[in-house]
């Protein structure tokens, strides 16, 4: 009986959609794509896969020709998931549709909103997404995924610490800059400038001991100047700004800066700084 009232709704949905554009939001290819979302979920890779066509054609923001297969796609999930502990789609948000257009494609719409906490800020971010895909023969041939991933990649907590070092070390809260610090923190000077024969300091204390104390004990002041904060990719913050010192020696420079910071979790991991060594060199001689 089951099976005959399943022949009786594709005959009609076959009738309804001859010579128009079809819609509906209950049939077989919609559940098959409701297992794709749940295995998904679960991070079941091998049931995933078998929802799509070998062939299969894969576009997750990005033109369809840069389409990926659907083992780059599983391969590139299986590192994103890595980075999450938790990872699924909200249910209350999903949203299901097939349409069958005017030249007999039969595509699946999904509208839903996903749900991650990333293991390296431990927050939980929420991102709309909206995948469309194409069935033939019940498999997947083609598929576009459309979401913003900025939330992820750029992290504003990131410049507010940063921003937070710079205003201690300008106050001379030296303390605080380094409470900001991972405790491993791998932190590198600019090639050829003096202070890079410690390269890398390990920790706030290296830090410290390093290059702050040595700083302090060869310069009569020594201040930063028009720092501009540029969130990055990857956790990473760069600073643009000015150093403007005066050596013991009486000689003054004022040079450019470029800092690139690391975070996780809140804390700095890794420092890289580029300077004008050339201007170093000839205010102090070294």
């Amino acid at each position: 009986m089951k099976k005959l009232i399943l022949a009786g709704l594709t005959l009609g949905l076959f009738i309804a959609c001859q010579n128009q554009e079809c819609y509906t939001q209950e049939s077989a290819q919609i559940d098959t794509y409701k297992k794709v979302i749940t295995d998904y979920e679960n991070q079941d890779w091998e049931s995933f896969a078998m929802h799509y066509a070998d062939t299969a054609k894969i576009a997750n923001n990005v033109t369809e020709d840069q389409a990926k297969s659907l083992t780059e796609v599983i391969e590139s999930n299986k590192e994103d998931a890595s980075l999450f502990t938790t990872w699924d789609f909200v249910d209350e948000e999903d949203e299901y549709e097939m349409i069958v257009t005017d030249e007999g494609e039969t595509w699946v719409n999904y509208w839903g909103l996903w749900q991650g906490t990333l293991k390296a800020d431990g927050n939980t971010y929420e991102i709309p997404a909206h995948m469309t895909a194409q069935f033939v023969d019940g498999k997947i041939v083609k598929e576009f995924g459309y979401w913003d991933v900025s939330p992820l990649l750029f992290n504003p907590n990131n410049v507010v610490i940063v921003d937070q070092l710079y205003k201690a070390f300008s106050a001379g809260e030296i303390p605080k800059v380094l409470e900001l610090m991972d405790e491993n923190i791998v932190w590198n000077e600019a090639e050829s400038n003096a202070y890079a024969d410690g390269n890398p300091y390990i920790g706030p204390e290296a830090v410290l001991n390093g290059v702050f104390a040595r700083v302090g004990a060869e310069y009569k002041s020594f201040n930063l100047q028009d720092i501009e904060l540029h969130n990055m990719r990857g956790n990473q913050v760069l600073a643009t700004l000015r150093y403007d010192a005066k050596h013991n020696n009486g000689n003054n420079f004022n040079a450019q800066v470029a800092h690139l910071w690391t975070l996780n979790d809140g804390k700095i991991t890794a420092f890289q700084q580029y300077v004008d060594t050339k201007k170093l060199y000839d205010a102090t001689g070294k």
